[in-house]
């Protein structure tokens, strides 16, 4: 008899297998940089154009419930594929100047302007990912997922190892791989849909008010949790050269086991067709039950990694302070099950109407945040930790909050 796997498991195992591919290209990029100030340049323009990619959770928690109910009508589709990417290319624009402006014509403002073109992409098809969602298209989701991670590693290896240009300006090949498996993978998952949906000709408007107030209240709390990273990653830059590669790389493989198991998309989705507190709850606790066995497990290996493998990892990627590498990615298993489940709180207050209160919450974190990190890495003479030491009290701030405003 065959067993039946539902899909958030099914989710889980293909984000395991996509996982250990990101992980990966991970080690290929420090073997090939080492920890340089390369790597600490791509980083940062990545925790930047996070402000571009909030757009595609923009879209996703304001108007899912619209979404959900509009999901077979093509020109409801396409009038939001339009609003987003107009939103999408308006952030663009303005972080590539600020960029200019702040970094001059660098590696960072290069990065900018080849991140943003694929942030536009991904935000495209996180946007249809989700219509897919809705409609139960669930291959198709599993299958953007791992043609993703393939096509980044190949195109990755290609243009530094066999490109002689791309090898010469080789921190190129870094942002151009994302770009070009993103818009390879667009067009062989979603351009079918796509061009069905465009081809219907003038859009037709709703008797739906969608709410700009919302809409509003949304972004201000995406960007700040998107400022909150990207001030981390300042902070971090005035601690020297290789700063933010150690806390990236160290964070890596705590932040490797959330996206394994990231199924905040999917939490969304189901709590949206529900309309009981109580069931949405029983969903909340038995979403956190389903994870515990598969985090517990990849901690567990992840240590036993760390610490089996010490000298293999130094010589094969040259790192000079494992023991500092060591500390990070302790606090950042630590730090994950906190994040992991404000990722679901933090859909809770939305599903609840609760959009004020996160407001504030999100505005005190942030405040905090930047004071921890002032204390804790200068101040106190923490450095690196003192960043992760800030994180983990935001974090706890975070939940202990949620869980008195929910249970």
């Amino acid at each position: 008899m065959a067993i039946k796997v539902d899909f958030i498991t099914k989710e889980i195992f293909v984000k395991i297998i996509t996982t250990f591919m990101v992980l990966f290209r991970a080690a290929y990029l420090l073997y090939f940089f080492e920890t340089k100030e390369i790597l600490d340049d791509f980083f940062f323009a990545k925790s930047i154009i996070g402000v571009v990619a909030i757009v595609s959770i923009l879209f996703e928690i304001v108007y899912s419930s619209e979404i959900n109910k509009f999901k077979d009508n093509l020109s409801f589709v396409k009038r939001f594929n339009i609003l987003l990417t107009k939103l999408a290319i308006i952030l663009s624009s303005a972080v590539i100047t600020i960029g200019y402006f702040s970094f001059g014509f660098g590696s960072i403002f290069i990065h900018l302007c080849i991140l943003s073109l694929w942030a536009i992409m991904n935000i495209n098809s996180n946007y249809f990912l989700l219509i897919f969602r809705y409609n139960s298209k669930n291959t198709r989701v599993l299958l953007y997922y791992l043609l993703i991670s393939i096509f980044d590693i190949l195109l990755l290896i290609s243009f530094i190892e066999w490109i002689p240009n791309l090898s010469l300006n080789s921190f190129i090949a870094i942002s151009l791989s994302i770009l070009i498996s993103e818009t390879i993978v667009f067009f062989a998952i979603f351009s079918k849909f796509f061009l069905k949906t465009f081809r219907i000709g003038r859009v037709h408007y709703f008797n739906e008010k969608l709410s700009f107030q919302m809409f509003f209240k949304v972004f201000i709390i995406l960007l700040i949790i998107a400022l909150i990273d990207i001030t981390d990653k300042y902070f971090l830059s005035l601690l020297g050269d290789g700063s933010i590669t150690y806390y990236v790389y160290g964070l890596k493989a705590p932040l490797i086991i959330r996206q394994s198991l990231d199924i905040k998309s999917n939490f969304f989705v189901q709590i949206n067709k529900l309309n009981s507190v109580k069931k949405i709850n029983k969903i909340f606790l038995s979403t956190i039950k389903k994870l515990t066995p598969f985090f517990i497990l990849a901690t567990i290996l992840l240590v036993i990694t760390v610490q089996l493998f010490e000298k293999n990892i130094v010589k094969l990627f040259n790192i000079e302070d494992y023991n500092l590498l060591k500390q990070i990615i302790y606090i950042g298993i630590i730090i994950v099950p906190f994040y992991m489940i404000w990722d679901l709180f933090y859909r809770f207050y939305y599903r609840k109407n609760m959009v004020n209160k996160l407001l504030i919450i999100a505005l005190f974190g942030f405040i905090a945040n930047i004071i921890f990190n002032y204390l804790f890495s200068f101040v106190f003479p923490f450095g690196i930790i003192g960043i992760l030491i800030s994180t983990l009290l935001v974090f706890l701030f975070y939940n202990i909050i949620s869980y008195r405003n929910f249970f």
